[in-house]
Protein backbone atom coordinates (compact mmCIF):
# COMPACT_ATOMS: atom_id res chain seq x y z
CA UNK A 1 0.00 0.00 0.00
CA UNK A 2 0.98 3.26 -0.96
CA UNK A 3 1.47 5.49 2.55
CA UNK A 4 0.69 9.15 1.49
CA UNK A 5 1.32 10.73 5.09
CA UNK A 6 3.41 13.79 4.32
CA UNK A 7 0.96 16.77 3.17
CA UNK A 8 2.19 20.57 1.35
CA UNK A 9 0.63 22.90 -0.23
CA UNK A 10 0.80 24.16 -3.59
CA UNK A 11 -0.16 27.19 -4.75
CA UNK A 12 -0.66 28.51 -8.65
CA UNK A 13 -0.89 32.45 -9.36
CA UNK A 14 -2.84 33.89 -11.97
CA UNK A 15 -5.27 31.27 -12.95
CA UNK A 16 -8.54 33.46 -14.90
CA UNK A 17 -11.44 33.20 -12.48
CA UNK A 18 -13.55 31.83 -15.32
CA UNK A 19 -11.50 28.74 -14.74
CA UNK A 20 -12.51 28.40 -11.51
CA UNK A 21 -15.25 25.93 -12.20
CA UNK A 22 -13.35 23.38 -14.51
CA UNK A 23 -10.54 22.72 -11.83
CA UNK A 24 -11.82 19.65 -10.01
CA UNK A 25 -10.79 17.37 -7.67
CA UNK A 26 -14.21 15.25 -7.10
CA UNK A 27 -16.94 14.20 -9.22
CA UNK A 28 -20.57 14.80 -6.99
CA UNK A 29 -21.52 11.58 -7.46
CA UNK A 30 -18.93 9.77 -5.87
CA UNK A 31 -17.16 12.26 -3.49
CA UNK A 32 -15.04 10.21 -2.15
CA UNK A 33 -13.11 9.15 -5.49
CA UNK A 34 -10.08 12.26 -6.06
CA UNK A 35 -9.87 12.48 -9.59
CA UNK A 36 -6.88 14.88 -9.82
CA UNK A 37 -4.43 11.92 -10.37
CA UNK A 38 -0.75 12.22 -10.06
CA UNK A 39 1.71 9.35 -10.09
CA UNK A 40 5.45 10.21 -11.78
CA UNK A 41 9.11 9.63 -11.42
CA UNK A 42 11.48 12.08 -9.52
CA UNK A 43 14.75 11.07 -9.53
CA UNK A 44 14.19 7.40 -9.75
CA UNK A 45 12.18 7.34 -7.14
CA UNK A 46 7.70 6.87 -7.32
CA UNK A 47 5.61 10.13 -6.72
CA UNK A 48 2.28 9.45 -5.73
CA UNK A 49 0.59 12.54 -4.96
CA UNK A 50 -3.50 13.42 -4.14
CA UNK A 51 -5.01 16.68 -4.14
CA UNK A 52 -7.86 16.67 -1.55
CA UNK A 53 -9.08 20.17 -1.18
CA UNK A 54 -8.71 24.15 -3.03
CA UNK A 55 -8.89 27.72 -2.60
CA UNK A 56 -8.88 30.80 -4.12
CA UNK A 57 -7.62 33.91 -3.70
CA UNK A 58 -9.11 36.22 -6.15
CA UNK A 59 -7.47 39.14 -7.48
CA UNK A 60 -8.98 41.28 -10.07
CA UNK A 61 -10.14 38.91 -13.30
CA UNK A 62 -7.25 36.58 -11.88
CA UNK A 63 -6.72 34.25 -8.59
CA UNK A 64 -4.54 32.16 -6.48
CA UNK A 65 -5.67 28.53 -6.44
CA UNK A 66 -3.76 26.49 -3.44
CA UNK A 67 -3.91 23.25 -3.50
CA UNK A 68 -3.96 21.05 -0.27
CA UNK A 69 -1.94 17.76 -1.53
CA UNK A 70 -0.79 14.22 0.61
CA UNK A 71 2.09 12.89 -0.77
CA UNK A 72 4.15 9.31 -0.41
CA UNK A 73 7.58 11.40 -0.64
CA UNK A 74 9.29 14.21 1.66
CA UNK A 75 7.90 17.35 0.29
CA UNK A 76 11.10 19.16 -0.62
CA UNK A 77 11.58 22.09 -2.95
CA UNK A 78 12.25 19.33 -6.10
CA UNK A 79 9.48 17.22 -5.19
CA UNK A 80 7.14 20.44 -4.85
CA UNK A 81 8.21 21.76 -8.17
CA UNK A 82 7.45 18.68 -9.34
CA UNK A 83 3.50 18.22 -7.94
CA UNK A 84 2.89 22.06 -8.97
CA UNK A 85 3.71 21.24 -12.78
CA UNK A 86 1.77 17.79 -12.62
CA UNK A 87 -0.92 19.94 -11.32
CA UNK A 88 -0.34 22.74 -13.75
CA UNK A 89 -1.05 20.33 -16.39
CA UNK A 90 -4.28 19.20 -14.76
CA UNK A 91 -5.49 22.29 -14.83
CA UNK A 92 -4.55 23.26 -18.18
CA UNK A 93 -2.39 26.07 -16.84
CA UNK A 94 0.74 24.79 -18.34
CA UNK A 95 0.32 25.11 -22.24
CA UNK A 96 -2.57 27.10 -22.36
CA UNK A 97 -4.64 28.16 -25.86
CA UNK A 98 -5.14 31.74 -26.79
CA UNK A 99 -6.14 34.24 -29.99
CA UNK A 100 -2.76 33.43 -30.98
CA UNK A 101 -2.47 29.98 -30.31
CA UNK A 102 -5.60 29.96 -32.48
CA UNK A 103 -4.42 31.79 -35.50
CA UNK A 104 -1.10 29.74 -35.48
CA UNK A 105 -3.20 26.88 -35.86
CA UNK A 106 -4.15 28.10 -39.07
CA UNK A 107 -1.22 27.37 -41.49
CA UNK A 108 -1.46 31.45 -43.00
CA UNK A 109 -4.97 30.16 -44.14
CA UNK A 110 -6.64 33.26 -44.63
CA UNK A 111 -10.59 31.87 -44.59
CA UNK A 112 -9.93 29.96 -41.72
CA UNK A 113 -8.18 32.69 -39.55
CA UNK A 114 -11.17 34.59 -40.01
CA UNK A 115 -13.76 32.48 -38.65
CA UNK A 116 -11.90 31.29 -36.03
CA UNK A 117 -10.98 34.82 -34.59
CA UNK A 118 -14.41 35.71 -34.92
CA UNK A 119 -15.23 32.91 -32.98
CA UNK A 120 -12.42 33.49 -30.20
CA UNK A 121 -14.35 36.67 -29.20
CA UNK A 122 -17.72 34.51 -28.17
CA UNK A 123 -14.67 32.15 -25.95
CA UNK A 124 -12.98 34.81 -24.85
CA UNK A 125 -16.53 36.98 -23.51
CA UNK A 126 -17.22 33.30 -21.24
CA UNK A 127 -13.94 32.21 -20.39
CA UNK A 128 -11.32 34.63 -20.75
CA UNK A 129 -8.53 35.77 -22.39
CA UNK A 130 -7.29 32.04 -22.57
CA UNK A 131 -8.23 28.24 -22.27
CA UNK A 132 -6.71 25.42 -20.15
CA UNK A 133 -4.18 22.58 -22.19
CA UNK A 134 -1.77 20.84 -20.86
CA UNK A 135 -1.60 16.70 -19.89
CA UNK A 136 -5.00 16.85 -18.77
CA UNK A 137 -4.83 13.47 -17.11
CA UNK A 138 -1.50 10.83 -16.45
CA UNK A 139 -1.05 8.82 -19.25
CA UNK A 140 -1.79 5.62 -18.08
CA UNK A 141 -4.84 6.74 -16.34
CA UNK A 142 -5.63 8.20 -19.27
CA UNK A 143 -6.46 4.90 -20.95
CA UNK A 144 -9.32 3.67 -18.76
CA UNK A 145 -10.69 7.19 -18.52
CA UNK A 146 -11.56 7.67 -22.08
CA UNK A 147 -12.14 4.19 -22.62
CA UNK A 148 -15.28 4.95 -20.06
CA UNK A 149 -15.99 7.85 -22.28
CA UNK A 150 -16.41 5.63 -25.26
CA UNK A 151 -20.13 5.95 -24.83
CA UNK A 152 -21.42 6.20 -22.26
CA UNK A 153 -25.17 5.64 -21.17
CA UNK A 154 -25.84 8.26 -19.15
CA UNK A 155 -22.73 10.80 -20.21
CA UNK A 156 -20.35 11.86 -17.36
CA UNK A 157 -21.85 9.72 -14.56
CA UNK A 158 -21.42 6.90 -16.83
CA UNK A 159 -17.88 7.70 -17.58
CA UNK A 160 -16.86 8.58 -13.66
CA UNK A 161 -18.43 5.57 -12.30
CA UNK A 162 -16.83 3.58 -14.64
CA UNK A 163 -13.38 5.11 -13.98
CA UNK A 164 -13.96 4.18 -10.58
CA UNK A 165 -14.81 0.77 -10.98
CA UNK A 166 -11.61 0.38 -13.12
CA UNK A 167 -9.44 2.32 -10.43
CA UNK A 168 -11.07 0.26 -7.42
CA UNK A 169 -10.77 -3.37 -8.84
CA UNK A 170 -7.14 -2.87 -10.16
CA UNK A 171 -5.21 -0.31 -8.34
CA UNK A 172 -3.74 -0.24 -5.44
CA UNK A 173 -5.12 1.80 -2.56
CA UNK A 174 -3.13 4.17 -1.61
CA UNK A 175 -3.30 5.09 2.39
CA UNK A 176 -4.24 9.05 4.11
CA UNK A 177 -4.00 10.35 7.21
CA UNK A 178 -6.83 9.27 9.33
CA UNK A 179 -8.93 12.57 8.98
CA UNK A 180 -8.82 11.73 5.30
CA UNK A 181 -9.08 8.38 5.39
CA UNK A 182 -12.74 8.52 3.82
CA UNK A 183 -11.53 8.43 0.55
CA UNK A 184 -10.56 6.00 -1.45
CA UNK A 185 -7.67 6.56 -3.95
CA UNK A 186 -6.00 4.14 -5.97
CA UNK A 187 -2.72 3.55 -8.06
CA UNK A 188 -2.14 1.99 -11.07
CA UNK A 189 1.22 1.36 -13.05
CA UNK A 190 3.13 4.32 -14.56
CA UNK A 191 4.04 4.13 -18.24
CA UNK A 192 7.15 3.97 -17.18
CA UNK A 193 5.89 0.87 -15.31
CA UNK A 194 4.31 -0.39 -17.83
CA UNK A 195 7.82 -0.21 -21.02
CA UNK A 196 9.22 -1.83 -18.41
CA UNK A 197 6.67 -4.73 -17.58
CA UNK A 198 7.36 -4.11 -14.11
CA UNK A 199 4.23 -4.65 -12.04
CA UNK A 200 5.52 -5.61 -8.75
CA UNK A 201 4.06 -2.53 -6.82
CA UNK A 202 0.95 -4.19 -8.60
CA UNK A 203 -0.50 -7.30 -7.53
CA UNK A 204 -4.06 -6.37 -8.67
CA UNK A 205 -3.07 -5.04 -11.84
CA UNK A 206 -0.49 -7.98 -12.31
CA UNK A 207 -3.03 -10.63 -12.96
CA UNK A 208 -5.01 -8.54 -15.31
CA UNK A 209 -2.17 -7.84 -17.21
CA UNK A 210 -1.50 -11.65 -16.88
CA UNK A 211 -5.67 -12.14 -18.70
CA UNK A 212 -4.78 -9.52 -21.04
CA UNK A 213 -1.98 -10.51 -22.31
CA UNK A 214 -3.38 -14.34 -23.31
CA UNK A 215 -6.18 -12.97 -24.05
CA UNK A 216 -4.32 -10.13 -26.97
CA UNK A 217 -2.52 -13.68 -28.14
CA UNK A 218 -5.57 -16.07 -28.54
CA UNK A 219 -8.23 -13.10 -29.83
CA UNK A 220 -6.35 -10.43 -31.54
CA UNK A 221 -5.00 -13.31 -34.05
CA UNK A 222 -4.55 -10.83 -37.50
CA UNK A 223 -2.69 -8.29 -37.88
CA UNK A 224 -2.52 -5.10 -39.80
CA UNK A 225 1.00 -2.93 -40.75
CA UNK A 226 0.59 0.65 -40.83
CA UNK A 227 3.74 2.39 -41.43
CA UNK A 228 6.17 -1.02 -40.55
CA UNK A 229 4.54 -0.85 -37.31
CA UNK A 230 2.17 -4.42 -37.51
CA UNK A 231 -0.53 -3.88 -34.85
CA UNK A 232 -2.34 -7.12 -33.66
CA UNK A 233 -6.37 -6.52 -34.47
CA UNK A 234 -9.03 -9.34 -33.88
CA UNK A 235 -10.42 -11.32 -37.29
CA UNK A 236 -14.28 -10.37 -35.89
CA UNK A 237 -15.44 -7.99 -32.98
CA UNK A 238 -16.69 -9.45 -29.55
CA UNK A 239 -19.62 -9.40 -29.59
CA UNK A 240 -21.42 -6.81 -26.70
CA UNK A 241 -22.39 -8.58 -23.96
CA UNK A 242 -20.93 -10.54 -21.44
CA UNK A 243 -22.68 -13.66 -21.34
CA UNK A 244 -21.67 -13.86 -24.98
CA UNK A 245 -18.13 -13.10 -23.80
CA UNK A 246 -17.92 -15.73 -21.19
CA UNK A 247 -19.26 -18.08 -23.33
CA UNK A 248 -17.18 -16.98 -26.83
CA UNK A 249 -13.90 -16.03 -24.94
CA UNK A 250 -13.03 -16.59 -21.18
CA UNK A 251 -15.26 -19.64 -20.80
CA UNK A 252 -14.31 -20.82 -23.99
CA UNK A 253 -10.33 -20.36 -23.10
CA UNK A 254 -10.44 -21.52 -19.56
CA UNK A 255 -12.04 -24.88 -20.72
CA UNK A 256 -9.42 -25.30 -23.09
CA UNK A 257 -6.69 -24.64 -19.98
CA UNK A 258 -5.61 -21.63 -22.21
CA UNK A 259 -6.80 -19.12 -19.16
CA UNK A 260 -6.55 -19.98 -15.86
CA UNK A 261 -9.14 -19.37 -12.98
CA UNK A 262 -7.72 -16.36 -11.93
CA UNK A 263 -7.24 -15.24 -15.64
CA UNK A 264 -10.75 -15.76 -16.10
CA UNK A 265 -11.69 -13.86 -13.06
CA UNK A 266 -10.17 -10.84 -14.12
CA UNK A 267 -10.91 -10.72 -17.47
CA UNK A 268 -14.25 -11.12 -16.62
CA UNK A 269 -14.14 -8.35 -14.13
CA UNK A 270 -12.62 -6.35 -16.71
CA UNK A 271 -15.61 -6.16 -18.77
CA UNK A 272 -18.05 -5.67 -15.65
CA UNK A 273 -16.03 -2.38 -14.77
CA UNK A 274 -16.62 -0.89 -18.29
CA UNK A 275 -20.46 -1.41 -17.56
CA UNK A 276 -20.62 -4.86 -18.66
CA UNK A 277 -19.65 -4.00 -22.43
CA UNK A 278 -17.07 -6.52 -23.60
CA UNK A 279 -15.69 -3.90 -26.96
CA UNK A 280 -14.87 -1.51 -24.10
CA UNK A 281 -12.64 -3.95 -22.17
CA UNK A 282 -11.33 -5.04 -26.09
CA UNK A 283 -10.39 -1.20 -26.54
CA UNK A 284 -8.53 -1.52 -23.22
CA UNK A 285 -6.67 -4.62 -24.29
CA UNK A 286 -5.70 -3.54 -27.13
CA UNK A 287 -4.67 0.45 -26.29
CA UNK A 288 -2.87 -0.90 -23.33
CA UNK A 289 -0.62 -3.84 -25.13
CA UNK A 290 0.16 -1.92 -28.11
CA UNK A 291 2.38 0.28 -25.46
CA UNK A 292 5.18 -3.20 -25.69
CA UNK A 293 4.41 -2.98 -29.58
CA UNK A 294 4.86 1.41 -30.26
CA UNK A 295 5.44 4.20 -27.85
CA UNK A 296 2.44 6.03 -27.64
CA UNK A 297 4.92 8.97 -27.04
CA UNK A 298 6.50 8.81 -30.55
CA UNK A 299 3.37 8.87 -32.35
CA UNK A 300 3.40 11.70 -35.08
CA UNK A 301 0.50 13.56 -36.83
CA UNK A 302 0.99 11.80 -40.04
CA UNK A 303 1.70 8.14 -38.02
CA UNK A 304 -1.62 9.15 -36.52
CA UNK A 305 -3.88 9.93 -39.11
CA UNK A 306 -2.96 7.08 -41.48
CA UNK A 307 -4.04 4.86 -38.46
CA UNK A 308 -7.27 7.04 -37.81
CA UNK A 309 -8.25 6.58 -41.94
CA UNK A 310 -7.62 2.59 -41.06
CA UNK A 311 -10.09 2.23 -38.63
CA UNK A 312 -12.16 -0.25 -40.50
CA UNK A 313 -9.16 -2.63 -40.21
CA UNK A 314 -8.68 -2.23 -36.80
CA UNK A 315 -10.83 -4.73 -35.08
CA UNK A 316 -11.10 -4.47 -31.31
CA UNK A 317 -9.86 -0.89 -31.72
CA UNK A 318 -11.09 2.68 -30.92
CA UNK A 319 -9.64 5.15 -32.98
CA UNK A 320 -11.60 8.11 -30.90
CA UNK A 321 -10.47 6.34 -27.85
CA UNK A 322 -6.75 6.53 -28.59
CA UNK A 323 -7.26 10.12 -30.23
CA UNK A 324 -8.39 11.05 -26.68
CA UNK A 325 -5.59 9.73 -24.89
CA UNK A 326 -2.87 11.00 -26.98
CA UNK A 327 -4.25 14.41 -26.87
CA UNK A 328 -4.88 15.07 -23.10
CA UNK A 329 -3.05 11.90 -21.07
CA UNK A 330 -0.08 12.23 -23.65
CA UNK A 331 -0.38 16.08 -24.55
CA UNK A 332 0.17 15.57 -28.04
CA UNK A 333 -1.22 18.45 -29.79
CA UNK A 334 -0.98 17.31 -33.07
CA UNK A 335 -3.76 14.84 -32.64
CA UNK A 336 -7.58 15.22 -32.81
CA UNK A 337 -10.50 13.09 -31.70
CA UNK A 338 -13.43 13.13 -34.32
CA UNK A 339 -16.93 13.30 -32.92
CA UNK A 340 -20.02 14.64 -33.74
CA UNK A 341 -18.82 18.36 -32.89
CA UNK A 342 -15.75 18.45 -34.70
CA UNK A 343 -17.02 16.87 -38.02
CA UNK A 344 -19.62 19.15 -38.16
CA UNK A 345 -17.94 21.76 -37.23
CA UNK A 346 -15.28 21.26 -40.46
CA UNK A 347 -17.42 20.38 -42.41
CA UNK A 348 -20.20 23.40 -41.75
CA UNK A 349 -18.33 26.34 -40.91
CA UNK A 350 -14.95 25.71 -42.10
CA UNK A 351 -16.16 24.05 -45.48
CA UNK A 352 -14.26 20.94 -45.31
CA UNK A 353 -15.33 17.67 -47.07
CA UNK A 354 -13.54 15.18 -45.62
CA UNK A 355 -11.91 14.32 -42.60
CA UNK A 356 -7.99 14.40 -44.83
CA UNK A 357 -8.23 17.38 -46.03
CA UNK A 358 -8.96 19.01 -42.17
CA UNK A 359 -6.56 17.11 -40.83
CA UNK A 360 -4.07 18.49 -43.55
CA UNK A 361 -5.38 22.12 -43.38
CA UNK A 362 -4.30 22.82 -39.67
CA UNK A 363 -1.63 22.12 -37.54
CA UNK A 364 -1.75 21.38 -33.39
CA UNK A 365 -4.92 20.10 -34.12
CA UNK A 366 -5.02 19.03 -30.50
CA UNK A 367 -5.69 22.36 -29.36
CA UNK A 368 -8.19 23.32 -32.06
CA UNK A 369 -9.86 20.41 -30.55
CA UNK A 370 -10.45 22.18 -27.26
CA UNK A 371 -11.27 25.55 -29.32
CA UNK A 372 -14.08 23.62 -31.17
CA UNK A 373 -15.16 21.44 -28.14
CA UNK A 374 -16.12 24.35 -25.78
CA UNK A 375 -17.44 26.88 -28.44
CA UNK A 376 -20.02 23.61 -29.26
CA UNK A 377 -20.60 22.75 -25.94
CA UNK A 378 -21.53 26.50 -25.12
CA UNK A 379 -23.96 26.74 -27.86
CA UNK A 380 -25.35 23.16 -27.09
CA UNK A 381 -26.32 24.54 -23.79
CA UNK A 382 -27.75 27.61 -24.79
CA UNK A 383 -25.66 30.06 -23.02
CA UNK A 384 -26.69 33.23 -23.65
CA UNK A 385 -23.02 34.29 -25.39
CA UNK A 386 -23.53 31.20 -27.66
CA UNK A 387 -26.47 31.26 -28.51
CA UNK A 388 -26.74 32.95 -32.01
CA UNK A 389 -23.67 31.20 -33.85
CA UNK A 390 -23.05 27.70 -34.96
CA UNK A 391 -26.79 27.17 -36.19
CA UNK A 392 -25.85 25.38 -38.15
CA UNK A 393 -24.74 22.21 -35.58
CA UNK A 394 -28.20 22.21 -34.11
CA UNK A 395 -30.88 19.72 -35.05
CA UNK A 396 -33.65 21.71 -37.15
CA UNK A 397 -36.47 19.04 -37.39
CA UNK A 398 -38.85 17.77 -34.18
CA UNK A 399 -36.92 14.09 -33.56
CA UNK A 400 -33.38 15.42 -34.17
CA UNK A 401 -33.27 13.61 -37.22
CA UNK A 402 -31.47 16.20 -39.34
CA UNK A 403 -28.74 18.84 -38.29
CA UNK A 404 -29.42 21.95 -39.76
CA UNK A 405 -26.10 22.09 -41.78
CA UNK A 406 -25.51 25.40 -43.67
CA UNK A 407 -28.65 26.65 -44.82
CA UNK A 408 -29.92 30.22 -45.67
CA UNK A 409 -32.22 30.13 -43.05
CA UNK A 410 -30.04 28.95 -39.94
CA UNK A 411 -27.24 31.13 -41.42
CA UNK A 412 -29.04 33.95 -41.37
CA UNK A 413 -29.25 33.85 -37.89
CA UNK A 414 -26.02 33.04 -37.46
CA UNK A 415 -23.72 36.37 -36.02
CA UNK A 416 -20.75 34.17 -37.75
CA UNK A 417 -21.82 34.40 -41.47
CA UNK A 418 -20.21 37.17 -42.66
CA UNK A 419 -16.59 35.01 -42.81
CA UNK A 420 -18.14 31.56 -42.54
CA UNK A 421 -15.88 29.63 -45.03
CA UNK A 422 -19.14 26.61 -45.68
CA UNK A 423 -21.59 29.85 -46.13
CA UNK A 424 -19.59 31.41 -48.43
CA UNK A 425 -19.04 28.11 -50.60
CA UNK A 426 -23.47 28.26 -51.32
CA UNK A 427 -23.66 31.68 -51.65
CA UNK A 428 -24.31 31.61 -55.20
CA UNK A 429 -26.74 28.69 -55.02
CA UNK A 430 -30.29 29.13 -55.62
CA UNK A 431 -33.01 29.37 -53.29
CA UNK A 432 -36.77 28.92 -54.49
CA UNK A 433 -39.40 31.13 -51.98
CA UNK A 434 -42.93 30.78 -51.98
CA UNK A 435 -45.86 31.42 -49.77
CA UNK A 436 -48.25 29.23 -51.84
CA UNK A 437 -46.22 25.74 -52.41
CA UNK A 438 -46.54 22.64 -50.63
CA UNK A 439 -44.21 19.89 -49.93
CA UNK A 440 -46.04 17.65 -51.71
CA UNK A 441 -46.32 19.63 -54.70
CA UNK A 442 -42.36 19.61 -54.89
CA UNK A 443 -41.96 16.60 -57.39
CA UNK A 444 -44.29 18.91 -59.88
CA UNK A 445 -41.49 21.85 -60.32
CA UNK A 446 -40.35 21.54 -64.00
CA UNK A 447 -36.58 20.52 -64.56
CA UNK A 448 -35.63 23.93 -65.44
CA UNK A 449 -36.16 25.27 -61.98
CA UNK A 450 -35.05 22.22 -60.24
CA UNK A 451 -31.52 22.88 -62.34
CA UNK A 452 -31.31 26.39 -60.26
CA UNK A 453 -31.95 25.79 -57.08
CA UNK A 454 -30.30 23.44 -54.34
CA UNK A 455 -33.20 24.79 -51.38
CA UNK A 456 -37.15 25.33 -50.93
CA UNK A 457 -37.53 27.99 -48.19
CA UNK A 458 -41.00 27.86 -47.70
CA UNK A 459 -42.70 31.21 -46.30
CA UNK A 460 -45.43 32.64 -44.21
CA UNK A 461 -46.72 35.75 -44.73
CA UNK A 462 -43.48 36.57 -46.55
CA UNK A 463 -41.14 35.31 -43.45
CA UNK A 464 -38.98 32.35 -44.03
CA UNK A 465 -40.14 29.51 -41.76
CA UNK A 466 -39.06 26.10 -43.14
CA UNK A 467 -35.98 25.15 -45.15
CA UNK A 468 -35.63 21.81 -47.41
CA UNK A 469 -32.36 20.56 -49.30
CA UNK A 470 -32.46 17.84 -51.98
CA UNK A 471 -30.48 14.81 -50.85
CA UNK A 472 -28.91 13.06 -53.76
CA UNK A 473 -28.78 9.82 -51.93
CA UNK A 474 -32.03 9.34 -51.49
CA UNK A 475 -33.20 11.48 -54.47
CA UNK A 476 -35.81 13.57 -52.61
CA UNK A 477 -36.15 16.76 -50.80
CA UNK A 478 -35.72 16.77 -47.36
CA UNK A 479 -36.98 19.28 -44.71
CA UNK A 480 -34.05 19.80 -42.37
CA UNK A 481 -34.88 23.23 -40.76
CA UNK A 482 -37.98 24.78 -39.62
CA UNK A 483 -36.79 25.70 -35.73
CA UNK A 484 -34.70 28.27 -37.27
CA UNK A 485 -37.89 29.62 -38.41
CA UNK A 486 -39.36 30.28 -35.39
CA UNK A 487 -37.55 33.17 -34.52
CA UNK A 488 -38.60 34.76 -37.70
CA UNK A 489 -40.52 37.82 -37.30
CA UNK A 490 -42.97 39.86 -39.57
CA UNK A 491 -39.38 42.29 -39.47
CA UNK A 492 -37.69 39.40 -41.15
CA UNK A 493 -40.31 39.04 -44.37
CA UNK A 494 -38.86 39.11 -47.68
CA UNK A 495 -39.62 42.38 -49.89
CA UNK A 496 -41.59 42.20 -53.05
CA UNK A 497 -38.71 43.15 -55.22
CA UNK A 498 -37.68 38.63 -54.43
CA UNK A 499 -40.92 37.78 -54.00
CA UNK A 500 -41.31 38.66 -57.54
CA UNK A 501 -38.07 36.72 -58.31
CA UNK A 502 -38.98 33.51 -57.10
CA UNK A 503 -35.72 32.27 -57.21
CA UNK A 504 -32.94 34.00 -54.93
CA UNK A 505 -29.36 33.09 -54.49
CA UNK A 506 -28.23 32.37 -51.22
CA UNK A 507 -26.36 35.35 -50.84
CA UNK A 508 -29.57 37.65 -51.34
CA UNK A 509 -31.62 35.89 -48.76
CA UNK A 510 -28.73 36.24 -45.66
CA UNK A 511 -28.59 40.00 -47.11
CA UNK A 512 -32.10 40.86 -46.31
CA UNK A 513 -32.04 40.02 -42.71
Amino acid sequence: MFQLNHKTEITINGIPIQWIPKIELYYPDLPQFPIMYIHAQINNNRLVACPVSVSYEIIQDKCNAKFFVFTNLEPTAEVVDKIKDEIENRIGFSNPINKQTVINCCNDHTEFINILTDLWQYIEKSYGSSIPYGRFYEEMFSIPRFVAAWQPKTGRQSEMRMLYNFMSKFGEEASLPSDWSHLEYYIIPSYTDVINKDYSDFPNFKKLYSAMKKIFELDFSNSITIDDVTFKVMPRAWEKNKEEFIKNVSGKYYSTGQLTETDKYYSEILVDAFNRHPWRAAFFISAFMNIENSDYRTWSKNFFNTFYSNDSKLKGYSEKVIACFLQQGFENEEIIPVDTWIETFYKFPLGISNKSDFFNSFDMLGKLERVIWLASQSNKTNMKNFFDILWCQRYGTIGNSELRGVNPLACSLCSLSANCVGLSKIKNEGVLISNTLKPEEFDTLPSSTLDRISFICLLEDDVPKKIYSYKQRSQEWILNDEFSGYLKTKEDNFPKSLLSKEIITVEEFINNN
